[in-house]
C-alpha cells in the first residue's frame, strides 16, 4: 500500500517570554508536516529518532496523537532529543539556541515498506549528517528504484554545519535524487550564498532537479520554477508570521502529489496546470496550519 514517508528530525521547541517558558510544541519542519498530513487523513509514516525519556515523549507523543505512524521512530537511550529554545530581545530580535546530544550509534530504525506511488519527504540536517546519511542514502536509492516520488528540503540551521563546502557533495547528490525541491530564501542563502531564488535555481538546481518550489517569506508568495517557466501564488501576511506555514507548504505539496497520483515524469516537465494545482494545495495547507494556532506564543516560532 502506498504511503507518505517523512524522514526528518524530531525536536522540542520551547518558547520563552521575559525569561520564562510560556509553551512548548514538537519541532522539526518535516515532523510538523507529517502531523498536518496525518490530521488530513493521509497515511503517513515518520522515520526519525527521539530519546526514550520525557522530552522524547513530548516530541513524539503529539505526532502519534495526530495519526502519524511512529513505528519507524527509534527511541534511543544514550543521548537526548534536540531542544530548541526561542528567546526574544526587547527590540523583537529573535534568537534560537539549540541543545542536542545524539549518540554515535543511534538512528537504528526499521525502514517502512515502499510501494510504487509512495511519496518520500526528506531533508534538513538528517540528509547531510555523516552519521545519519550512511543509513539514509541506501534507503533513498531503494525508494527511487521502487517508483516513489522524492521531495527534498535542503534547509538546516547554520550552527549545525558551519562549513558548507564540506557537505555540498551530499547536497548535490540529494538534489539529483529529488523529483521536487522545496526551499525558503534563508535555505538558499545558506547553501548557495544568495537568497535570489531564480538565480539559485538557474545556477545550482535546474541541472539536477527541474522542479523547485521557493517559499518567499519576504514577498509573501510561493514560486514554482521549472525550466524557464515560473508560476506564483500570493500568501496572506498573517499566514507568513510563523514557521507553521513552511510545514503547511510541505504538507500541501506532498499530500497533493500523493492524492493526485502525480508521477516523476510529470514533475520533470510540469505544465502550468500542475504547477497551479500544487501551489494551490500548498497555499490552502499553509492557511489551515496557521488557523490551527491557538496561542500567541506559537507565532514566535519562525
Amino acid at each position: 500500500m502506498k504511503k507518505i514517508i517523512c524522514i526528518g528530525e524530531c525536536a522540542l521547541n520551547v518558547v520563552f517570554e521575559q525569561g520564562r517558558p510560556v509553551g512548548a510544541v514538537p519541532g522539526g519542519r518535516i515532523a510538523a508536516a507529517a502531523a498536518l498530513m496525518a490530521r488530513a487523513k493521509c497515511p503517513v509514516v515518520l522515520a526519525s529518532e527521539a530519546s526514550a525519556d520525557p522530552v522524547g515523549d513530548m516530541a513524539v507523543g503529539p505526532l502519534a496523537e495526530a495519526g502519524v505512524d511512529i513505528s519507524s521512530v527509534d527511541r534511543f537511550t544514550e543521548g537526548r532529543t534536540p531542544v530548541m529554545i526561542y528567546t526574544e530581545d526587547a527590540d523583537g530580535t529573535q534568537h534560537v539556541t539549540r541543545y542536542e546530544n545524539y549518540a554515535e550509534e543511534a538512528f537504528d530504525i526499521v525502514w517502512p515498506r515502499v510501494d510504487e506511488g509512495s511519496v518520500v519527504v526528506f531533508g534538513g540536517y538528517y540528509a547531510i549528517d555523516r552519521r545519519m546519511r550512511a543509513r539514509m542514502l541506501p534507503f533513498l536509492n531503494h525508494c527511487a528504484e521502487r517508483g516513489a516520488i522524492l521531495i527534498y528540503l535542503p534547509g538546516f540551521m547554520p550552527q549545525q554545519e558551519s562549513r558548507i563546502t564540506r557537505v555540498m557533495p551530499s547536497i548535490l547528490e540529494n538534489l539529483e535524487l529529488a523529483h521536487l525541491v522545496i526551499a525558503c530564501d534563508k535555505d538558499l542563502a545558506l547553501i548557495f550564498g544568495t537568497p535570489v531564488a531564480n538565480v539559485c535555481y538557474a545556477d545550482h538546481i535546474d541541472f539536477y532537479c527541474r522542479s523547485l518550489v521557493n517559499i518567499d517569506t519576504a514577498c509573501r508568495r510561493l514560486n514554482y520554477f521549472s525550466g524557464k517557466e515560473l508560476t506564483q501564488t500570493e500568501i496572506p501576511a498573517a499566514v507568513c508570521e510563523t514557521m507553521t506555514w513552511n510545514a503547511g507548504v510541505v504538507a500541501g505539496i506532498a499530500a497533493g502529489i500523493f492524492s493526485q497520483e502525480i508521477t516523476a515524469d510529470m514533475l520533470d516537465t510540469p505544465d502550468e496546470d500542475l504547477r497551479q494545482r500544487l501551489l494551490g494545495a500548498a497555499a490552502d495547507s499553509a492557511r489551515m496550519a496557521a488557523l490551527g494556532l491557538t496561542q500567541q506564543w506559537q507565532y514566535k516560532i519562525k
